[in-house]
């Protein structure tokens, strides 16, 4: 049967299709009873399901990543579409097309891609742009690069996500670095487009997305510097100086210890990254949850549990009925 994507769940309506059961987890309500408690993606999004019935058993068919179909009733709570699951079955390898359950940039990744290459050729001879010319140079590298997401869900979490979040971050910087004279301008630009490179490592993403173990154990900050020392083993007589500060900038992007950071950002340079990272994340954030509204004519959104507010969407179109302007109401203009 064709597949009935996320974007296209409605409330109250019957539904059996095939999702990627990207997390699962048994569970006890507060009468006693066991419930599995599921999390549904495909390429279009995310959502949540809870299987009431015979929970314990069906959790046993299945694990998280595989693909599943299901049968189920959609319904809304608090704002948001639920799935009430009757039925799961797992789904034998190859009878379904990953492509409908892995999402993908809404760009160009080739012109994406090239604009990167761009911005690195006009930086200034020296030891920032040697690096960045040796990360570009690394094949195997830029093959990740450009297809690894951003993240599992909150920004960019698409394939592709890395390099459209990456070029974004160095397109700020060179525009920040114009503004603010007294940045070191190739150091901010080789710490834009480092920043975030250790997430070609951190994640996996076959059926869905989600972190690795090395993601999991070490995160895309020190895998990140990791992969500097090993481009930097091949750059006869680079700077000490400049893998010191680069590396601050890749340890400090995400601003506070709270947030992930393993140092406060302790140069301008660090703190316009941090910055320049945030807007791009936050943004991106942003424009997925007005994208995601179910209630297109609503001027709010519903609540976001992570910036802990509703979002305004803008004021209502008026509606004149279809009714045509009469030559009074415009004043007599043709």
């Amino acid at each position: 049967m064709p597949k009935l994507f996320i974007s296209e769940l409605k409330p109250n309506i019957e539904i059996a299709s095939h999702f990627v059961a990207s997390e699962k987890q048994l569970k006890t309500a507060r009468n006693g009873s066991v419930y599995l408690d599921l999390k549904l993606s495909d390429k279009t999004g995310q959502v949540s399901g809870k299987m009431w019935e015979k929970a314990a058993e069906a959790s046993t068919l299945f694990k998280s990543g595989d693909i599943v179909f299901l049968r189920a009733r959609t319904e809304l709570y608090k704002d948001r579409i639920q799935l009430n699951v009757s039925e799961i079955l797992p789904v034998p390898a190859g009878t379904c097309d990953p492509a409908d359950f892995l999402p993908l940039c809404p760009h160009d990744r080739d012109l994406l891609f090239e604009n990167l290459n761009k911005l690195v050729a006009g930086m200034t001879e020296g030891p920032f742009r040697r690096l960045c010319q040796a990360l570009l140079d690394d094949s195997a590298l830029m093959i990740k690069f450009k297809t690894a997401p951003a993240a599992k869900a909150m920004h960019h979490a698409y394939i592709g996500g890395l390099l459209e979040h990456t070029l974004s971050v160095m397109t700020l910087a060179y525009r920040i670095s114009n503004h603010y004279p007294t940045l070191d301008r190739n150091q901010l630009i080789a710490g834009a487009f480092f920043h975030d490179i250790g997430k070609i490592e951190e994640f996996v993403y076959d059926t869905h997305i989600d972190y690795s173990d090395a993601g999991r154990l070490v995160g895309h900050m020190v895998l990140g510097t990791q992969i500097v020392d090993k481009l930097i083993g091949r750059l006869e007589g680079f700077p000490v100086e400049a893998s010191l500060l680069l590396k601050h900038l890749i340890l400090s992007h995400h601003g506070e210890a709270q947030f992930g950071a393993v140092r406060l950002p302790a140069s301008r340079e660090a703190f316009a990254l941090h910055l320049a990272d945030d807007l791009d994340a936050k943004m991106n954030a942003i424009d997925r949850i007005m994208a995601g509204s179910k209630e297109s004519e609503a001027t709010w959104t519903g609540f976001e549990t992570i910036f802990g507010r509703h979002f305004f969407r803008g004021f209502p179109t008026p509606d004149n009925g279809g009714e045509e302007t009469s030559d009074d109401q415009t004043g007599g203009r043709p």
